[in-house]
């Protein structure tokens, strides 16, 4: 007999059993009332009339889906004529980053493929015989080239891209939860917070029973076809549990699967969260151009950078500006301003009056030019910014301050200043470090990125090769040594270029956590992309995907509250409760324009118009509210402008002279509610309506604070919750009820009623 045969039988053997034992006994696994018990934390259920439980078994209905919620499945096919020679047909959309997949080729000859992605809206197009579609929605002989599309939009090259809209089937029915994945029990906040994916189950009321004990669950993402439930619980050590869904007639118990029943686990497997991220408010600091506090050391990066090395270079030579020089072609990389150490220790009661409590340095290390990403030695700090003994001062005063600090870690590539580099650039394969490169030929000039392996072929950043056990070990100890010497953590930059980075970085946590279980591993990825946040890799991503695919897009008016619902459902249904609360919230950064540029605040010398204004206060309320850390980059909160298109403007010194007051209240105001409101520091969000322009979203286990955002020109009327609420954030406390005008580009914090006289908000 087969496995699946077997399991079949042990589940209707398993239910038979269940039924007998229904008609003789009640017990508090099989009965619970009609009218829902549990209004605290935990109730007992109590002896009620008898009802009838389906069992459901989660490990049998996830191999009858053919996608794993929160995500969908759509088809994609197309359908050759008779007289048409087709031998490849791909699609690529924006639920592959665009990158074509190929579909494959059935019996009856039509091509078809099948992705799993988040309920909504997909733009795709297919490559037939490895040629892009100009146009959709005509070019099969006048004819859609896929007949499913939904509709097409302008692709930017004169052609169309299809459109379709993926949800679930309405009569598609399902529970899901996996015990060892952290996406469904997760610790946060000290807490185990266990979450149910379900279909629509409308109005019945949902359970978890952990060791014999009822929890009622709560909603916390929904769309019109799937509802996400959670429910926090204390920190057992080991747990045994199952969930009820209560339809007042009758119910399901959802269980493992029919052999081994209950779902299990215990602390050991548990993804750790640092749980000093979730209280802090972050900085980034991009040190040559933060402060200059030591003019001594201003020409030292001159001495040391790329273009002295660099045979390409073609006579161009680094250069050093007064702090409010132009900006010159070589701004990017090798215009130096004295920006150092010292700089950041003379504001460090800035930071402090602002509320940063994590501050994130852009490289550090010996370098050749003013980013710092193409380091020449690992171990030595950059003599342009100080050294080790202005960088223990710097640590400590920090550290007195109850702010954490966090490292640039740059795995991937190197400087053609790096000693180990220069050594094969003199030696060839003679030298030891040959195989530490990836070298196409020699001899070679430093700079040509056609004669070894660089950074997106960038010939000033060799890129080094980690399937070497040597480089592995040098870079695993290079990350030691700093949180050794006092740092807190580390932002790694590019880590998916690294080659086998699944294992290099699973070897990377396994070795920092041993050592310094709080220490915060970030990774600069772009892209929503849960599957480094299992607890193997990294803590969090870089989280672009949240701050600029939704807060931005919406706060730019690209989006609708409509819209950015369901893209936090995506977002928030994928990433761990715990993650969540660790989020590293960074909107721009030295990578980006200035965020006040992206809103249409115009570039620098330019006045931002009142407008830009209001939709980065309406940015940074929501920045603020989300679950995690908001990171702010340099200056950001005086009004900076940059764009990223014009030799990286964003990168350009702070100009301590200058302010924008109402930016900066703005930010203050922000920083206090997250440094003063609990709910906040909590790793949980709760989506409660949109409509329109409109998004609200509650925070806090019991709900405590509601944030409303408007991004339409013109109010809006949002009726409340029931009760008092009290609103905090426009530096005033006034308290509302019932129907409340919501102004345009606004966004507005709320305190429940009961919860601000808790806090001391009001009298």
């Amino acid at each position: 007999m087969k496995r699946r045969e077997l399991i079949i039988v042990a589940g209707l053997l398993l239910t038979v059993a269940l039924i007998l034992t229904l008609s003789s006994t009640l017990s508090r696994d099989q009965g619970v009332n009609t009218t829902p018990l549990f209004t605290t934390t935990t109730e007992t259920v109590t002896q009620a009339p008898l009802k009838h439980f389906e069992d459901v078994y989660v490990s049998l209905m996830i191999e009858q889906l053919k996608c794993q919620p929160p995500k969908a499945p759509v088809y994609f096919r197309f359908t050759p004529f008779p007289n048409e020679t087709i031998y490849r047909v791909s699609v690529a959309g924006d639920f592959t980053g665009w990158a074509p997949h190929d579909m494959f080729m059935l019996d009856n000859g039509t091509w078809t493929a099948l992705f799993c992605v988040p309920p909504g809206t997909v733009v795709y197009k297919y490559l037939i015989n490895g040629a892009w579609v100009r146009d959709m929605s005509t070019d099969h002989y006048g004819l859609p080239v896929d007949p499913d599309a939904q509709g097409y939009v302008d692709d930017g090259f004169g052609g169309k891209n299809a459109l379709r809209q993926v949800s679930f089937p309405s009569e598609t029915r399902f529970f899901i939860h996996i015990e060892d994945d952290p996406v469904y029990l997760s610790l946060a906040d000290e807490m185990l917070v266990a979450r149910l994916f379900t279909s629509n189950i409308r109005d019945a009321s949902v359970y978890l029973v952990v060791n014999g004990e009822y929890y009622r669950m709560k909603k916390q993402l929904w769309t019109d076809y799937t509802i996400v439930w959670y429910r926090e619980i204390p920190l057992y050590e080991t747990i045994q549990y199952y969930f009820i869904i209560d339809f007042g007639t009758h119910g399901l118990r959802i269980f493992k699967d029919p052999v081994n029943k209950y779902f299990n686990s215990n602390a050991t497997r548990f993804f750790k969260q640092v749980s000093w991220v979730r209280e802090a408010i972050g900085y980034q600091i991009f040190p040559d151009r933060f402060y200059n506090g030591d003019p001594s050391n201003d020409l030292r990066g001159n001495e040391t950078d790329e273009l002295w090395l660099n045979e390409l270079a073609g006579g161009v030579k680094p250069i050093f500006s007064s702090w409010s020089d132009p900006i010159t072609s070589l701004h990017c990389c090798h215009q130096y301003f004295g920006g150092d150490l010292a700089g950041v220790l003379a504001k460090l009661d800035y930071l402090e009056s602002l509320g940063v409590k994590m501050i994130y340095f852009n490289p550090i290390f010996l370098s050749g030019s003013a980013h710092g990403y193409d380091t020449y030695d690992y171990f030595l700090i950059d003599p342009k910014y100080g050294n080790e003994t202005i960088l223990r001062t710097l640590l400590d005063e920090a550290h007195r301050r109850g702010m954490k600090v966090i490292f640039d870690f740059v795995p991937n590539h190197v400087g053609i200043g790096f000693w180990a580099f220069r050594d094969v650039y003199r030696n060839g394969p003679r030298s030891p470090y040959w195989n530490w490169f990836i070298i196409k030929k020699w001899p070679f000039k430093l700079g040509d990125g056609t004669a070894y392996e660089c950074w997106w072929g960038i010939g000033s950043l060799p890129k080094l090769n980690h399937s070497n056990l040597e480089v592995k070990q040098y870079l695993f100890n290079v990350a030691l040594h700093w949180l050794e010497f006092g740092f807190d953590g580390l932002r790694i930059d590019a880590p998916l270029e690294v080659l086998d980075a699944d294992n290099f970085y699973r070897e990377l946590r396994t070795l920092v956590k041993e050592r310094y279980p709080d220490a915060y591993i970030v990774a600069e990825i772009w892209s929503l992309s849960p599957e480094w946040l299992k607890g193997r890799h990294f803590d969090s991503l870089m989280n672009y995907a949240l701050g600029r695919d939704i807060l931005l897009q919406y706060a730019a008016g690209k989006k609708n509250g409509d819209q950015v619902f369901r893209d936090l459902y995506n977002y928030y249904a994928q990433v761990p409760v715990g993650v969540a609360g660790m989020g590293f919230n960074i909107i721009g950064s030295h990578d980006t324009s200035r965020i006040l540029t992206d809103l249409g605040g115009g570039r620098i010398g330019s006045t931002p118009t009142n407008e830009s204004i209001r939709r980065l206060k309406l940015l940074i309320t929501l920045q603020f509210t989300v679950p995690g850390m908001p990171v702010i980059f340099q200056g950001d909160e005086r009004g900076i402008l940059g764009s990223s298109s014009y030799y990286d403007e964003q990168r350009y010194p702070i100009q301590w002279d200058r302010i924008i007051p109402e930016v900066y209240e703005a930010y203050s105001r922000m920083s206090w509610i997250k440094r003063n409101i609990p709910a906040l520091k909590t790793s949980i969000i709760s989506l409660y309506a949109s409509n329109g322009s409109v998004i609200s979203f509650f925070r806090g286990y019991d709900n405590e604070v509601l944030v409303i955002a408007n991004n339409d020109l013109d109010s809006k009327i949002f009726t409340l919750p029931a009760g008092k609420w009290v609103v905090v954030s426009y530096g005033e406390t006034r308290i509302v009820e019932g129907d409340l005008v919501i102004e345009g580009l606004a966004g507005i914090v709320l305190v429940r009623y009961d919860y601000a006289i808790s806090l001391g908000l009001i009298g």
